[in-house]
């Protein structure tokens, strides 16, 4: 399954995403200079702020860093108030970059991982 899980402290987790051609092992290791007072960076909407965490994958040689997680809280809607993370995750080894977020399961601690494509902009055609 594609998902999460957090460490009661909640700075860091292991998971997997996986997809039919494609499968990563995912550590999260809070990045403790961004915290503030054991209290990770929140982003908002508009400005996403410091990223909470890095992410690594693993590698033939051990974990190697892929990206950024970034903490958000939810606006609008039924789940207004949550928090979720959003990742954009990179390697030469990928066609493209993967753009994850994770919301919290109905499990304590533990987090869905979803993946987006990038939009496309939309052409006129008149």
């Amino acid at each position: 399954m594609n998902q999460l899980k957090f460490s009661d402290d909640r700075k860091h987790a292991q998971g997997q995403f996986s997809t039919l051609h494609f499968g990563l092992d995912i550590e999260i290791h809070a990045i403790e200079g961004n915290w503030d007072k054991g209290k990770p960076p929140v982003g908002t909407g508009k400005e996403p702020g410091r990223p909470a965490y890095d992410v690594f994958g693993a590698g033939r040689s051990g974990a190697v860093k892929l990206g950024a997680a970034w903490l958000k809280t939810i606006q609008n809607g039924p789940n207004a108030g949550k928090q979720f993370l959003t990742m954009s995750l990179d390697d030469p080894s990928f066609p493209s970059a993967l753009n994850l977020s994770a919301f919290e399961s109905n499990a304590a601690g533990v987090f869905d991982l979803k993946w987006e494509r990038p939009r496309q902009a939309t052409q006129n055609a008149a």
